[in-house]
């Protein structure tokens, strides 16, 4: 065999080897980075179940945090220790009739994960300062835990209804003895609309400062009784054209 043939064989076989070389490399590359990828799908796994862990944890404690405030003011209420409180099974089924009316139509008859406007009111009262997906999640827990009507009860005694001399007034029992000076069994329709539309409306609205715009939100929410077959059409006009019949707020 000449040298000329001997080079080209040698040559031949060091092109081989390299190739076999390189295939080499690359399969040790390819399997070496099949752990990396395995790694970094566990990190990312261990990340999702933190988040989910975290989550939980801390939709638990909005839970609680609602329940006991919930129950606080129910406590509350049944011993009369906030000055005065409505037991919805001996008053005027007007009032929550009307309330619904105004705010929720669909509040008894929602799924319990369907967010009330009036359990949600009640979860901003408690905690301002709460984030959206807070609210819905302490409004659904409670929504669960207890029933409508102890919610609904819950929001007539509870919820700011307007501005009086200067202070919130909190309840409609209290709101009947600043706006009216008189107990709520001695309200009539439209001054319940009134207090309706106080507690659904700006929380720092007196109707004394401005009667135009209270006597146009209460004759709104009489209405609405009207589209919600709460009262009749011919009752309701009549009621529009009742005065306001506010006592003067005391200092």
């Amino acid at each position: 065999m000449g040298e000329h043939t001997i080079r080209e064989v040698l040559k031949r076989r060091s092109d081989d080897t390299q190739r076999v070389i390189r295939r080499r490399r690359e399969r040790a590359l390819q399997k070496s980075s099949v752990p990396r990828r395995s790694y970094g799908v566990l990190i990312v796994i261990v990340l999702i179940i933190l988040i989910i862990v975290a989550a939980l944890v801390y939709s638990g404690w909005l839970v609680s945090k609602a329940s006991e405030r919930f129950t606080s003011d129910r406590a509350a209420a049944t011993l009369g220790s906030n000055g005065a409180s409505l037991n919805l099974q001996s008053t005027s089924q007007f009032l929550p009739n009307t309330l619904l009316a105004a705010v929720d139509p669909n509040f008894y008859s929602a799924a319990d994960m369907t967010v009330s406007p009036v359990t949600a009111h009640l979860v901003r009262m408690y905690f301002p300062d709460s984030s959206g997906a807070a609210v819905k999640v302490m409004a659904i827990a409670l929504q669960y835990r207890y029933s409508r009507t102890d919610i609904l009860e819950t929001f007539v005694n509870d919820v700011t209804v307007g501005m009086s001399a200067g202070r919130p007034v909190r309840g409609f029992a209290s709101a009947s003895q600043a706006f009216f000076k008189k107990s709520f069994v001695e309200l009539q329709p439209q001054d319940i609309a009134l207090l309706v539309a106080l507690a659904t409306g700006p929380a720092d609205f007196d109707p004394h400062s401005d009667p135009a715009r209270a006597l146009s939100l209460r004759n709104n929410v009489l209405q609405l009784d009207a589209q919600q077959t709460v009262l009749s059409q011919a009752q309701v006009d009549l009621l529009k054209k009742t005065p306001l019949d506010l006592v003067t707020a005391s200092p």
